[in-house]
């Protein structure tokens, strides 16, 4: 039986992510190079063969943080700031870069700092795609009036750097929930909606 191949190894101070797919480590090293706010610092990246195995590898700086939704006090005020940050760096002609696989593993807080983190999904669209993916994901974790305080206050924070499109919010929400709900089905087959799923879908569906 040939050992199976991790896809990631972690160090102290270094996590190195492995790829079979090199349009996949191409896109997320393109990340890395252009250097936005709040990604960890790039240490190396490359090709290497393991057990016979053509593989392509991206090392980065750890963070030694949680996944921002582990920790209850984490602020959607300084989230919706780093966002924002993120999204500036490349925003042009209403695009930008966006994280698209935003799961909340995939955002980690560290001290006061939000890291975004696995950009092999990344491409650049509408920021309204990236934000309302993410929203969705605390459409399922809080209760009504939790959810528009802290969806409230990200969307409030962003806008203070980028003003939201309506129809783009309203096409790209309606994309993120087709997506969102196919993986739910398909990784989580036990998955049950929250109390109060519909009617925190309904608020985001208006709120812009």
């Amino acid at each position: 039986m040939i050992p199976e191949i991790p896809t990631l190894i972690t160090y102290p101070n270094v996590v190195s992510k492995l790829f079979t797919d090199k349009e996949l480590f191409d896109r997320e090293l393109r990340v890395y190079h252009l250097v936005p706010p709040h990604v960890p610092d790039l240490l190396s990246a490359g090709e290497t063969e393991i057990m016979g195995q053509k593989l392509y590898y991206i090392s980065a700086k750890r963070i030694k943080g949680q996944a921002y939704l582990d920790q209850p006090n984490f602020s959607a005020q300084e989230l919706g700031g780093a966002l924002a940050a993120f999204h500036a760096f490349t925003f042009k002609a209403g695009k930008c870069l966006c994280h698209i696989d935003n799961q909340p593993q995939n955002i980690l807080l560290a001290g006061s700092k939000y890291y975004f983190i696995d950009f092999s999904d990344s491409r650049y669209d509408f920021p309204e795609v990236d934000i309302t993916h993410l929203l969705l994901f605390w459409v399922e974790e809080y209760p009504f009036v939790d959810f528009i305080s802290h969806a409230g206050s990200l969307l409030n924070r962003y806008q203070e750097d980028i003003t939201l499109n309506r129809d783009r919010w309203s096409i790209s929400l309606k994309q993120s929930i087709t997506r969102f709900d196919e993986r739910r089905a398909k990784y989580n087959k036990a998955f049950k909606r929250a109390e109060d799923s519909s009617r925190n879908r309904d608020w985001l569906s208006a709120v812009i």
